[in-house]
């Protein structure tokens, strides 16, 4: 007989594996590569609250180093993104959970934008294995509460100030709401050239050179986004930093994104300081 730490398991490991056969039978693609494609499945998660499978698919995601950018409990929404790097776009993941007597039922959605080319079995395959990961009853509860304390991954990532730039304006363009949601809080490393040097009201704010990237060499075809400027403020404790700057020297800086004005076209990023050389 199997003792019950041991039937636990056992109980667990057939409810994931039924939950990845629902989501294969449930999965569905829809739209194109040239247009944006759709791909969708749905499990259902016995003696589950919705709370619950969002707080669940929260810890997931997370774990998947995944973004939080909008969660809803009250209407089972929950919005997270694969954050963008040099070489790749954001791929956003909409996930929405419904009470069914008792049970969650998660449906998860990933979007891609057009141009972007996956494979239906390899989306289908990692969609399966997240959504297998769900447990039931009080392990449920139990990783739900884990999940919903989890916080997005708070790493620094680095790039140079003119990439940025364009990648903010790209991204305004298509939905200046969503730059918001996806950048705000986020730290980054920039290196660029000073522009301009000027306090306000205590701080120093150095704005940097951002080329017009009609005249660049590096450009993205059909990339006709206005040009975005980027701004650093630097507190009185870095007033140090801030004297040694030069209009038109390099400087290597880090700080978390604030705000971001679409209207302008002007990125502001606070609490700057040195960035260390990785």
């Amino acid at each position: 007989m199997l003792r019950p730490a041991l039937l636990a398991l056992a109980l667990a490991a057939a409810a994931n594996a039924a939950q990845a056969g629902e989501c294969e039978d449930n999965f569905k693609k829809s739209g194109n590569a040239f247009t944006g494609v759709d791909f969708s499945s749905a499990v259902t998660v016995p003696d589950q609250s919705i709370a619950d499978a969002i707080g669940q698919m929260r810890g997931i995601m997370i774990g998947e180093k995944m973004d939080v950018l909008s969660e809803d409990v009250e209407t089972g929404t929950l919005l997270v993104e694969q954050r963008s790097t040099n070489t790749t776009r954001p791929i956003p993941t909409l996930i929405n959970v419904y009470d069914e007597g008792g049970a969650a039922a998660v449906e998860m959605t990933v979007k891609t934008e057009k141009g972007q080319f996956a494979k239906a079995e390899n989306i289908r395959s990692y969609m399966c294995t997240l959504l297998g990961k769900l447990q039931g009853g009080d392990a449920g509860r139990q990783a739900a509460a884990k999940g919903a304390a989890t916080q997005n991954v708070d790493d620094v990532t680095e790039q140079d100030v003119y990439m940025f730039s364009r990648r903010i304006a790209r991204e305004g363009q298509a939905n200046a709401a969503a730059v918001v949601a996806r950048h705000t809080g986020r730290r980054y490393a920039l290196k660029g050239k000073v522009s301009s040097i000027q306090q306000v009201e205590g701080d120093t704010i150095v704005a940097f050179h951002i080329l017009d990237h009609n005249d660049s060499i590096i450009r993205v075809p059909g990339d006709n986004a206005p040009q975005t400027g980027v701004a650093c403020v630097f507190k009185p404790n870095q007033q140090a930093l801030v004297l040694t700057f030069r209009r038109g020297e390099t400087a290597r800086f880090e700080g978390r994104f604030a705000e971001y004005d679409n209207i302008l076209h002007q990125v502001w990023l606070d609490g700057c300081k040195p960035a260390r050389r990785r």
